[in-house]
């Protein structure tokens, strides 16, 4: 019996599970990470020296813990690079990660491309300048959703498939030429040349075994990169779905995605091992693309665990369209940081649109021999960043761990990750989810209760009890409510102070003010507790808050509202401690940032990020901004508190479009593509232009004239459609499109702008087929259900958004 996402919610809707504390054992004995495995040279450059050992990544000998995003250059437009890296280095990401499409570079044979958005020396230097590290993922293979995978036409007519991705001499000399261009590109831009190229990634998801093949193909790929130029610390390769990969060489790469597009299931999926706490060194379900799980496990003794592919998101393909949720992508996350990943790196982080080859269309097909039909240029992936920069809910979610894990990562990755007592590393295990990061010093509590379209039970009143030695401590009994994932600190020192446990997340911290600063966020549905040794502190000094000695704790339950609030901890020895608690949402908007020579903490709905001494916020018209800094001495007035800053922008917040219907739709023809092994039946195939030019419903809109194009940093075109596949042309020439999945589609209509005009548009929207086998989520379904017609334009409206600036670097102290 096949239960729908809605009747599964509603079976759950009274799953209250009863009282069960739980228990986990923290051996004091630990071995030291295993070092000259894995070889390395250009680890040193005019900014220091970066290690790796079996555990983790050092920078200067001292551990370090970055996380990776992925963003495509060659798939969003250059003079948009500079603002989209600032984003993600406020959101917290410390590496950016990109492929080398073959064919976006090489469309021709002999003729390469490098500029404008192609360039790639420019976007390093981009990268550099927004002072943030690069991984250079340079296949030749590399599939991101692209026509042949990244190899352009030629290649697949002129080099048969037998010695592709090979040590075929037939291939290899192709592979020379690309990896010679490539060097080229970012010549004097590795980390040892004091440049940001820090890590190579050969091949992608590398499948290929035998002679010339597996192992013996990467060495070869490796000896060529070098040869080219791009001599780095680190070399890594995709751990699935196959680990032939030549020891000491390479560091196999995990990922971790919370759904999949390729899934040939027309219903939700089971639960997902990624929202399992799980300390075996498995690749997990990347391997099971194909339904052959990675064969044998990472060996930990000589490998850290680190991530690659972690879902930033999901892109979306004509049969399968799931809408990941930010809970999804930030319990995966923390999921697979509490097991001990000390690299995690998300594909996407920033979502993109395709370039257009000489030959058509270079998105991935069933036509060219691919199993999935994903659209033509659209790859929001439904990423932090989206395809035109917009920052999602998920941006600021993320950004919890992410800030967590930049200052707390150089203790953190030093950290064994163990399990409760009983654990179960079965996906269906309905039991509350826990694992520790700690040693004889103490660490971190990861609590996950979220799995992707399965609701999990309350667990009422439970507690948790983490063994350090002769030590348990106990923390207070919470009940965990379906969807709760968080982070507790335990044993954690701030100075001389000792805060046994607490239960609000901690977020960043500020050590080197000349009272230190430690930055806590209180989670939606878990009640703030903080817990001091009492003979640890002389005095607490907590407005709004219940302080009770209880034995030899002295308890701090504090009220949390929309303002931040400040505590100052005095602790044995004198020195005073501040400590900062966010709500939730204050703590999504929270990014630590440097301004006029200092750390500073600034707070905004909307998210900001930096450029110099200006703080940028992307603000719709019409509304208030503002921004909340701390500290704010040197800034504005000496002050120990948050200052605001504030300014309202002028103008509409939106802006109607005039729909015009030029001819409704027709009922279009379902076509199966062929079946694949590994699915259970052939799945339904993408329109074609002629569907399109036969049965689609086609409107005009009509924009205000009124709107001057050029007065935002964004013009963004909404439109709420319902339909099976939309498509959106500017004088003709298709923009983008989208398969249907029930959101409002968003496009950026500025890029069209042409000697201050707005371009002439015409929209096309197929109805959707009642019959045909594929997965929507339910509220996709819903809007169907509503829509009333099979293809149908619900609204559309033009949203400007301005880049609000607050220079802070012109403020008068």
């Amino acid at each position: 019996m096949h239960f729908s996402e809605t009747e599964v919610k509603q079976l759950h809707a009274q799953d209250i599970a009863a009282s069960t504390d739980v228990h986990v054992s923290v051996p004091l004995a630990s071995t030291a990470p295993e070092t000259g495995f894995l070889l390395q040279d250009w680890q040193t450059g005019p900014r220091g020296t970066i290690g790796i050992n079996s555990r983790f990544l050092t920078r200067d000998g001292l551990p370090w813990m970055p996380i990776m995003g992925e963003f495509h250059y060659s798939r969003f437009p250059q003079n948009e690079w500079a603002s989209s890296l600032a984003k993600m280095k406020a959101g917290g990401i410390q590496i950016v990660a990109s492929y080398v499409f073959w064919n976006h570079h090489e469309d021709i044979q002999g003729e390469f491309d490098w500029q404008g958005n192609k360039s790639l020396r420019a976007f390093v230097q981009a990268v550099a300048d927004a002072g943030l590290l690069f991984c250079l993922r340079v296949g030749p293979w590399v599939h991101g959703e692209a026509r042949y995978g990244g190899f352009p036409d030629w290649l697949m007519d002129s080099v048969p498939a037998s010695a592709r991705r090979s040590n075929a001499p037939a291939y290899m000399k192709h592979v020379s030429r690309l990896y010679a261009e490539i060097g080229d590109q970012v010549r004097g831009l590795m980390w040892s040349d004091g440049g940001p190229i820090v890590a190579v990634q050969l091949e992608n998801e590398y499948d290929r075994v035998g002679p010339e093949c597996g192992a013996e193909h990467i060495i070869e790929l490796k000896r060529l990169a070098i040869a080219s130029g791009l001599m780095v610390p680190l070399y890594t390769v995709t751990g699935w779905p196959t680990l032939d990969i030549p020891a000491q060489e390479v560091v196999p790469v995990s990922g971790a995605y919370a759904d999949g597009f390729w899934q040939g299931s027309t219903d939700p999926l089971p639960p997902s091992g990624v929202f399992v706490f799980d300390t075996e060194r498995t690749i997990g379900e990347m391997g099971n693309v194909g339904g052959t799980p990675a064969e044998g496990l990472i060996d930990p003794q000589h490998y850290p665990f680190f991530l690659a592919e972690a879902g930033g998101g999901m892109h979306q393909s004509y049969h399968r369209r799931p809408v990941i949720s930010t809970e999804d992508v930030y319990a995966t996350a923390l999921t697979q940081i509490g097991s001990g990943a000390n690299l995690y790196g998300y594909y996407m982080y920033h979502g993109g649109t395709n370039p257009v080859g000489s030959r058509g269309y270079l998105n991935e097909t069933v036509d060219t021999g691919y199993p999935n039909d994903v659209p033509q240029l659209g790859y929001d992936f439904h990423a932090p960043l989206g395809q035109y920069g917009q920052i999602r809910p998920s941006w600021g979610k993320l950004a919890l761990l992410h800030h967590f894990v930049a200052a707390y990562g150089p203790q953190l990755a030093t950290l064994p990750a163990v399990l409760p007592q009983g654990a179960s590393r079965d996906a269906h295990d309905r039991s509350l989810r826990v694992c520790v990061r700690a040693d004889a010093e103490g660490g971190f509590v990861f609590i996950n209760n979220h799995v992707r379209h399965h609701p999990r039970p309350t667990f009422e009143n439970t507690r948790i009890h983490v063994q350090i030695g002769a030590d348990t401590v106990v923390f207070p009994p919470v009940t965990f409510a379906d969807g709760i994932a968080t982070i507790w600190p335990v044993q954690q020192r701030l100075g001389a102070a000792r805060l046994r446990y607490a239960t609000v997340q901690p977020l960043t911290r500020l050590p080197q003010e000349a009272v230190p600063c430690h930055v806590y966020v209180v989670m939606d549905g878990v009640p703030p507790e903080l817990a001091f040794e009492a003979a640890s502190v002389q005095r607490i000094d907590a407005p709004a808050a219940w302080l009770h000695q209880d034995g030899k704790l002295l308890r701090v339950l504090p009220q949390v509202g929309d303002e931040p609030v400040d505590m100052l901890v005095t602790d044995a020895q004198g020195r005073p401690h501040r400590i900062i608690l966010l709500n939730e949402t204050r703590g999504r908007g929270c990014t630590p940032t440097q301004l006029r020579g200092r750390t500073r903490l600034v707070l905004s709905e909307a998210g900001s990020w930096t450029v110099g001494d200006t703080v940028h916020v992307a603000a719709v018209a019409g509304s208030m901004t503002s921004i909340d800094v701390f500290p704010v001495d040197g800034i504005y007035v000496a002050d120990r508190g948050f200052a605001r800053f504030s300014c309202l922008q002028p103008g509409e917040s939106s802006l109607p479009v005039t729909p015009r219907l030029l001819r409704p739709a027709t009922p279009q023809p379902l076509r199966f593509g062929p079946h694949i092994s590994w699915r259970p039946g052939p799945m339904p195939q993408a329109p074609d232009d002629a569907i399109f030019a036969q049965h689609a419903a086609h409107w005009t809109l009509t924009l205000p004239q009124a709107a001057e194009a050029t007065a935002v940093c964004r013009w963004l075109l909404r439109i709420n459609y319902a339909g099976d596949a939309a498509r959106l042309y500017a004088n003709d020439v298709l923009i983008d499109d989208q398969f249907f999945d029930g959101t409002v589609w968003e496009i950026a209509l500025d890029r069209q702008v042409a000697d201050g005009q707005w371009p002439s548009l015409r929209l096309e929207v197929l109805p959707v087929h009642k019959d045909a086998p594929m997965f929507l989520e339910d509220a996709a379904r819903t809007v169907l259900a509503q829509a009333g017609a099979p293809a149908a334009l619900i609204s559309a409206e033009l949203v400007p958004v301005y880049d609000l600036t607050f220079d802070l670097g012109s403020v008068a102290v």
